[in-house]
């Protein structure tokens, strides 16, 4: 990994409007842009919001229209982009991450394994973990409720994450458990977490914000409020390598009492 400045950008979804929703992230991307941002990482749901049954409705494919008009932004500015959104399937809805690279093409994608309450009415659980070799270094990809299950992590972090990229919808009243889940699984694995959550008020739920940015020992080298924001924080992998030279957890680890 290289050392790079990466953004986490807070928006106020709404819902089911996808025009609107993209370009005022496309905005918020032209802002970290003109800070030297090399990565964006934005919201769950980042096109339509957590809609509930409406997602039925509102997905669409990858590649769609959605991830062509983030691909447009990626490459006017040459960054890389994150985020998730409602993947049509056939008859199945995924909640997708999708990693966008700085010619604008797709380079990696999440389907989120963790369903957070009412989405077990509406979308199908992803399996499997995907890993992104980038010219900024190796990103492990996550959704939001994804982060409270630490056997996930740890599993990106054998196949060579150097970072977690986490779009997120984390609602209130759980802004101390998104605090811990980001914070231990960028401690757990000595990497970094790099965490944008939404704010505003959905159909179920209302939104804290303060997406996050993580260093590997766990201290947040960002946190935003809790309105609209655009926050930058520098990556560095001279925090990861001087942590490890202390002490390296997963050299360290018992594989013989491993389930």
């Amino acid at each position: 990994m290289i050392k790079f400045k990466a953004a986490v950008v807070q928006l106020d979804l709404k819902g089911g409007d996808i025009e609107g929703n993209l370009k005022n992230a496309a905005s918020m991307i032209g802002t970290a842009s003109k800070n030297r941002a090399d990565l964006v990482c934005l919201p769950e749901y980042l096109p339509t919001g957590h809609v509930g049954e409406r997602l039925e409705e509102l997905a669409e494919t990858i590649p769609g229209s959605s991830t062509r008009i983030m691909g447009k932004v990626a490459e006017e500015h040459g960054l890389y982009i994150v985020f998730s959104m409602a993947e049509k399937v056939g008859e199945k809805v995924y909640n997708t991450a999708v990693l966008i690279g700085p010619e604008g093409d797709i380079i990696g994608t999440h389907r989120k394994m963790h369903r957070f309450l009412d989405e077990r009415d509406v979308v199908a659980p992803g399996d499997g973990y995907t890993v992104v070799q980038t010219d900024l270094g190796k990103f492990g990809l996550m959704v939001c409720y994804d982060t409270v299950f630490p056997e996930l992590s740890r599993n990106l972090a054998l196949l060579g994450a150097e970072a977690l990229l986490v779009p997120s919808n984390w609602p209130n009243p759980f802004e101390p458990q998104w605090n811990l889940a980001t914070s231990a699984r960028a401690f757990d694995n000595q990497l970094w977490v790099i965490a944008a959550n939404r704010v505003g008020a959905g159909e179920n739920y209302t939104y804290f914000g303060g997406s996050r940015i993580v260093d590997p020992t766990g201290k947040p080298v960002v946190i935003c409020g809790d309105e609209e924001e655009m926050a930058l924080g520098t990556v560095d992998p001279a925090v990861t390598d001087k942590f490890k030279k202390v002490i390296d957890f997963l050299d360290d680890r018992r594989e013989d009492y491993t389930l």
